[in-house]
């Protein structure tokens, strides 16, 4: 699992730290507080695994320093088939492909990035990507093609010795980050990079790091508001479907546990109208079969994230670990399936390899999956983190879930913390099946 991230300078952030992840992972916090930014950061980080050699051309290096490096970028598809940067762009309204990039294809395939074509005093004004060398055993893959130009934008790397001093973010030195079980991150893209005050040359980059066991780049799940309202890529079904048998007795039996009246309904994954598009379909008893999408917005929504997780899960193993972000899983849901449903997505991963991200803003969320926890006695496996910026510092408060229990028990709303009056009052009890 990933242990503690490090952050510099991504959107909001100008500087933050997460210690002491669990396997089960709540991110609550005010608007504007870093739960998206944090997911977003999980998933870019997590997505880049196609190998590459990386050339620092120009950055000035001291005695024992690298100039070349075996790095990583952004995979060209993630889990659920869809490319990541511009996935990330489009969130915030960007356009998918970025039209500026400071890129050139080479003749050979590779890329040349120039940095100071964005900032003059950017750390490194260019460098270069290439194949992976023979020895490092890794084919080469990485050829890159024209439409990469507007879609690359980070570079990863897994190896820490030798990096320059220009690249190592104050924070970083300060924390000791400097394990060989860490992956670090360096994003240049203008529109994602903290526009604080920049006093030094690493001030123009995002950088951020994961310490521990870290996913495969091909296992990292990202459900968000838009997943819910698209049809699967057909990449991701078509293989799914292909190599994970039962896929879809499975997702039938999960959804019958959220839904009760869906009980005994047979669910078909198959093409849709939509070119390269599939989508689930639900048959009842001596009914034509209905697509999903024509069914209400928390129906959708749940099918759609038991339909991916059921695959994450049935991928994953012990040297292959997966990764699932899940951001706002309050929407749409009436709070009766919202219970149901933290207990089934808790269901899929407790025994499996995968570790849980999720942001909310819902009481409900943090009240019912910590009921679920202590049902399926996962406390120790379970974290809830309160955040908060100021000034683009990310001040963290972090919640074993016994301790969380007790805050509800006494009836405490973690949401406000700090404040004095607050104008709700409730009690907690225990979730009981028969009511």
């Amino acid at each position: 699992m990933i242990k503690r991230i490090a952050i510099h300078r991504f959107r909001g952030i100008r500087e933050g730290l997460l210690d002491d992840l669990g396997k089960v992972n709540l991110l609550i916090g005010p608007n504007n507080s870093g739960k998206s930014a944090i997911l977003e950061l999980l998933y870019l980080g997590g997505t880049s695994g196609r190998p590459v050699n990386l050339i620092l051309e120009d950055v000035p290096l001291k005695e024992g320093e690298n100039v070349a490096f075996e790095a990583t970028t952004s995979n060209r598809f993630d889990f659920l088939g869809l490319q990541p940067l511009p996935r990330v762009r489009k969130r915030h309204g960007y356009p998918e492909n970025w039209e500026e990039a400071p890129i050139t294809l080479t003749d050979e395939g590779g890329l040349e990035i120039n940095l100071g074509a964005i900032e003059k005093n950017a750390p490194s004004s260019s460098f270069r990507f290439g194949s992976p060398l023979p020895e490092w055993g890794v084919k080469d893959k990485t050829r890159f093609y024209k439409e990469d130009i507007k879609q690359v934008a980070l570079f990863s790397l897994t190896e820490q010795r030798g990096i320059p001093e220009s690249l190592v973010p104050s924070l970083f030195s300060k924390s000791g980050i400097k394990s060989e079980s860490s992956r670090w991150h360096y994003l240049w893209e203008p529109c994602w990079v903290h526009y604080w005050s920049r006093k030094e040359p690493i001030d123009y980059l995002t950088v951020w790091s994961e310490e521990g066991e870290l996913p495969d780049s091909e296992r990292v799940l990202f459900f968000d508001f838009h997943i819910a309202n698209e049809h699967f890529q057909e990449k991701f079904a078509k293989n799914t479907y292909n190599t994970i048998p039962g896929w879809e007795k499975k997702i039938s039996a999960s959804l019958s546990k959220v839904f009760p009246e869906l009980e005994g309904v047979e669910v078909n994954i198959k093409p849709s109208s939509w070119k390269d598009k599939w989508t689930g379909y639900i048959e009842l008893p001596d009914q034509a079969p209905i697509e999903i999408d024509q069914f209400g917005d928390g129906a959708r929504h749940a099918f759609k994230v038991l339909a991916s997780l059921i695959a994450l899960s049935e991928t994953v193993d012990e040297k292959h670990p997966g990764l699932f972000l899940w951001e706002d899983p309050e929407l749409f849901m009436h709070p009766e399936a919202l219970y149901k449903m933290m207990g089934e997505i808790l269901n899929l991963v407790q025994h499996k390899n995968v570790q849980v991200f999720l942001t909310s803003q819902s009481f409900e969320v943090i009240t019912f999956l910590s009921d679920q926890v202590e049902k399926k006695q996962m406390e120790r496996n379970c974290r809830v983190f309160r955040l908060n910026l100021k000034g683009g510092k990310l001040f963290v408060a972090k919640y074993r879930y016994e301790n969380v229990l007790a805050w509800l028990k006494s009836g405490r709303d973690l949401r406000f913390w700090g404040v004095g009056d607050i104008p709700l009052s409730y009690t907690y009890f225990p979730h009981k099946e028969n009511l």
